[in-house]
This record gives structure tokens, sequence and C-alpha cells, in this order.
């Protein structure tokens, strides 16, 4: 098994015969993206990227979605991890130079949301924060119960 294989298919769950575009298009991802986290369905992979600026990069054989960290609140005290959509392009036009352009341009855009705390300065993302607040601040000094 190639070291390619082995980083699309860890687990060697899908058919040894060659890659299929939606393999293909994930290692083209995989040069511009450091790999922290790889999961995959039979005709999806994403890919996180794992820092504290992270994107998600969703990929198809037709398309790649760049997706930008977010959280889904299940109830007040259950935070769920989750992403949304910031652009979607599909692979059929997309050279190598625009690939790496979109993901840079991502990563600046997710950059972009981190605000400093008006009490603590900590730079937060917005969906640690309530406007220009992070929650625990929020919590403290303006009596925001999370």
């Amino acid at each position: 098994m190639t070291d390619d294989r082995i980083r699309i298919d860890p687990l060697n769950h899908y058919p040894a015969s060659g890659f299929r575009q939606v393999e293909e298009n994930a290692l083209r991802v995989l040069r511009f993206v450091p790999l922290r986290v790889l999961t995959r369905t039979r005709d999806a992979i994403q890919i996180d990227d794992g820092d504290e600026t992270r994107i998600t990069v969703l990929i198809t054989a037709e398309a790649i979605e760049l997706r930008l960290p977010t959280v889904e609140w299940a109830t007040p005290y259950s935070p769920v991890s989750a992403s949304r959509l910031w652009k979607r392009v599909r692979f059929a036009s997309l050279t190598d130079r625009r690939l790496r352009k979109l993901i840079e341009e991502a990563r600046e855009t997710r950059r972009a949301e981190f605000v400093p705390c008006q009490y603590c300065q900590r730079s937060v993302p917005p969906e640690h924060r309530h406007g220009d607040v992070c929650h625990g601040c929020a919590e403290r000094y303006e009596g925001v119960v999370h």
C-alpha cells in the first residue's frame, strides 16, 4: 500500500484497484492543507487541518467545499463543533494555483473572525463570544448565563 493510499484510506476499506476521482481530489488538497484529521465515506473525504484558525475541506468527486468552524448549541450546556459553508467550487475548473489561493483565502477569512475580548483581550472567534466579549467574561462581568 502506498503512502498516499494510507493517508486517504488508512483502514484499507476501499478498493485497491486504483484511486477514484474523490481520492485524486483529496490528494490535490493534501498538498496545501496540513492533515490533522481525515474522515471519509465511500463518496466524500473530509480533511480538518486542526489548528485554532482551522478550516474544514469537504471533498467529493465533483467539488470541494471550504468550511469554517462554528458551534451549534444542542442545549445551553451542550456545544457541538460544526462547520459552515464558506465556498463551494467544482473541481473540473480548478487549477492547483486557484485551489491553493482558495485555501489561503479561507484561512484568512477565519483569522479575521477573531477579535479581542473587551475585558481580557484574548482573541476569540465569533462562536465563543457575545458581541466583543468572550463567553467567560460575559458570565463574569455582564451576568450572562450559559
